[in-house]
């Protein structure tokens, strides 16, 4: 009987253990749906969270300034000089990204942009600032941002625009934005002065492609010979380039990072250059031009507001003359500008992208406006054609200011040619294995 209860006690004890085991597994299997849901919840809300980063509305709101002003800096009063449809465009553009266009003024927008960067604050949302002074040091020194992840390249602003993709890019990224179609530099010449001494008017020469350095030295002789001031250039190194480029020659190859400016075509127009001021000595050391004094002087686009507009005599433009080695006149250009992005500014891809609509990119269409702008400040209808030329000429750069250096040993050469210190063969050997090396330092061969 005692056997029997134990038996008894033991099964009802494994019965209750068994049941209790049951009912907590029972327990578990229902709860399983709340922990699935609870997991879907949290999967939901992870997806609600993280995915309007990476969709079209957020990039929207992005784009949109929230009444905050575009802040654009230059070293002049640009929007006094906006036309009719360039208004219209800013209009469009404030309504469009929910801003307001500033046009930030300053006389040096490279020292501006230092100083306000280390202060924290840069005074604009897009700078100009001449490339020559933004590669190397602001890109070194970190004053400017790369671009390349905000530029959209299905824009055609930026997507097909070679000016930007071409000279923009510092050791392979992509820091500076402008306009697609090019600039002019060429010589503004006294057509009255010439007219009178009986000597070629260049732009007929420049016509005929007779247009040549011999010419040119010929007519820079008779404006001596005649007690007038032949030629003035803001400097000799700007010079001895012009005549490198005019003569198919260069003062380094970008694309295998060597010194060339002693190959032959090069060393030909140091030569011609070094002529001009210690031969012939038809190069003035100061500018008079316009009072009918010197007969012709370098100048750019927007020099016809100081060398050509409201002076007495017919003043001409015209390409720099063509070396022997040429086959066609080129625009030697030293004075690209270009935006850059301070590193300040956060919203960089909206600044591009309002910046992107507030001006004309059709290259065709852009040129024609230029000549628009320009034409109430020529004396005549060659000047405007030759500007127009000069757009669609080969276009070249002076790039050796890009590396680090290099432009402090050239120029020294040059200005000890000019200056009768040393011979183009002496100073261009004596510099290259310096510039070569400064070249080395910046593609850190």
């Amino acid at each position: 009987m005692k056997k029997f209860r134990a038996w008894t006690m033991i099964l009802i004890l494994t019965m209750v253990i068994s049941i209790i085991g049951c009912s907590s597994g029972g327990s578990n299997t229902a709860e399983k749906p709340a922990d699935t849901t609870k997991q879907t919840d949290t999967t939901d809300t992870t997806t609600t969270t993280t995915e309007p980063a990476q969709t079209e509305p957020k990039e929207e709101e992005s784009m949109d300034f929230g009444g905050k002003p575009l802040r654009i800096g230059q070293w002049w009063g640009m929007d006094a000089y906006l036309n009719d449809e360039e208004k219209e465009r800013q209009k469009k553009v404030e309504e469009k990204y929910n801003t307001k266009i500033e046009y930030v003024t300053v006389e040096d927008t490279n020292s501006r942009l230092i100083t306000s960067s280390v202060a924290g604050e840069p005074f604009a949302d897009i700078v100009m600032i001449p490339l020559r002074e933004a590669f190397p040091k602001l890109v070194i020194e970190g004053y400017v941002q790369a671009i390349d992840d905000k530029l959209d390249l299905n824009n055609p602003a930026f997507g097909k625009n070679p000016v930007t993709l071409s000279n923009g890019k510092y050791q392979g990224k992509q820091y500076g934005v402008t306009l697609p179609y090019t600039e002019s530099h060429g010589l503004y010449y006294d057509k009255t002065m010439l007219t009178k001494m009986g000597l070629p008017d260049p732009y007929e020469l420049q016509e005929k492609g007779e247009w040549t350095w011999d010419n040119f030295l010929d007519i820079l002789k008779k404006v001596k010979a005649n007690g007038k001031k032949p030629l003035y250039v803001d400097s000799p190194q700007l010079l001895a380039f012009s005549l490198i480029a005019t003569n198919e020659g260069q003062i380094e190859d970008d694309t295998t990072n060597k010194i060339t400016m002693d190959e032959p075509n090069s060393m030909e127009a140091i030569q011609f250059f070094s002529d001009l001021y210690n031969v012939h000595k038809v190069v003035d050391s100061e500018q008079n031009f316009g009072s009918g004094e010197e007969a012709f002087v370098n100048g750019y686009r927007w020099d016809n507001l100081g060398y050509v507009k409201d002076k007495p005599n017919d003043i001409g433009y015209v390409f720099f003359p063509k070396g022997p080695k040429a086959t066609a006149y080129v625009t030697p250009y030293d004075k690209m500008n270009m935006w850059y992005i301070p590193s300040g500014v956060k919203n960089a891809k909206a600044v591009l992208a309002a910046w992107s609509e507030l001006y004309e990119f059709d290259v065709e269409k852009g040129k024609q406006i230029q000549l628009q702008k320009e034409e109430p400040n020529m004396k005549n209808k060659e000047s405007l054609d030759t500007m127009k030329k000069m757009f669609d000429s080969t276009y070249k750069v002076i790039n050796y200011k890009a590396y680090v250096g290099l432009s402090d040993v050239v120029e020294e050469a040059f200005k000890n040619i000019a200056s009768g210190k040393e011979s183009p063969a002496q100073a261009i050997q004596r510099v290259k294995p310096m510039a070569q090396a400064a070249m080395d330092v910046t593609t850190k061969k």
